[in-house]
């Protein structure tokens, strides 16, 4: 059986790349607290049968180092720590070594072996769909953290993600099952071809089963169907039936969808985003 470590295994990609691969794979997984573990186990369950190492991202050093020690035998690693958009200018020191640091020293530290989520938001949304030959031009220090966190030696997937969450419900679509009794506005004008923090875990599943799939080094692009800002709440309501008003809101165009110059993207068979929010 394949050895996985997944890295940030509490937040919202983290937990949902465990659902996937926890009853196929040997896991090691790196959590802050016992306390987030025992979240983890109540979402998904089975995490007494895999390795959990407390594993705290923000220090540095020969702490890192060591922790790496521990796991380096793996036979893949996939990266799930990252700061949030919402939280980037806490701490902007911390935002920009966790975003944009840290996955070159795990890199270092795996190469090959380690898949890492990069963002679609390293583009301004003026000019999309963006390929991987794209000029990438963030905008804001969330953007160019993670601009700068996209190591050529890993498999780096660029992407954008939605998704449920174990603790903290500050995603869209946490926010979005929040509002019951409002009226929220929906952007007609910002599009968007992201996958489910579900649907990453099935591409991380599918990569590292079959060694004909995984492609190696360098950025890639993996996106679904494009929908509206506005269709995707839409969506969002009469899936989860949140009893809110929908407003429609134009404006200048935001489009970061991607697009690719690889096979990759074709060859996972991503669905659709209806038929990834009903696997939700």
């Amino acid at each position: 059986m394949k050895k996985v470590l997944i890295l940030g295994a509490t937040g919202m990609l983290g937990s949902a790349v465990y659902g996937v691969l926890k009853d196929k794979y040997e896991l090691a997984l790196t959590v802050r607290s016992k306390e987030k573990i025992a979240l983890l186990n109540s979402a998904y369950g089975g995490t007494d049968k895999h390795h959990v190492i407390e594993f705290d991202a923000r220090n540095d050093g020969e702490y890192l180092r060591g922790v790496f020690d521990t796991v380096k035998d793996v036979d893949f690693a996939v990266n799930a720590i990252g700061i949030t958009q919402p939280f980037a200018t806490s701490d902007p020191a911390l935002t920009y070594f966790i975003n944009g640091e840290l996955p070159h020293l795990l890199a270092e530290t795996f190469g090959t072996r380690l898949v890492h989520i990069a963002t679609d938001g390293v583009y301004d949304g003026t000019e999309g769909p963006y390929d991987e030959n794209a000029t990438k031009n963030p905008i804001g220090m969330y953007a160019d953290s993670k601009s700068r966190g996209e190591p050529a030696n890993c498999l780096t997937l660029r992407t954008s993600i939605i998704g449920r969450e174990i603790e903290g419900k500050t995603g869209l679509l946490e926010w979005f099952l929040q509002q019951n009794g409002t009226t929220v506005k929906g952007f007609t004008h910002h599009f968007w071809n992201g996958i489910t923090a579900k649907e990453f875990g099935n591409v991380c599943d599918k990569l590292i089963s079959d060694p004909k799939l995984y492609p190696g080094a360098g950025v890639y692009h993996i996106f679904s169907s494009t929908v509206s800002k506005y269709d995707m709440l839409c969506a969002f309501k009469e899936k989860f039936g949140v009893n809110c008003k929908i407003v429609p809101e134009s404006g200048s165009v935001i489009n970061r969808t991607l697009a690719t110059i690889h096979t990759l993207n074709a060859d996972l068979g991503i669905p659709s985003f209806e038929k990834m929010l009903a696997q939700l």
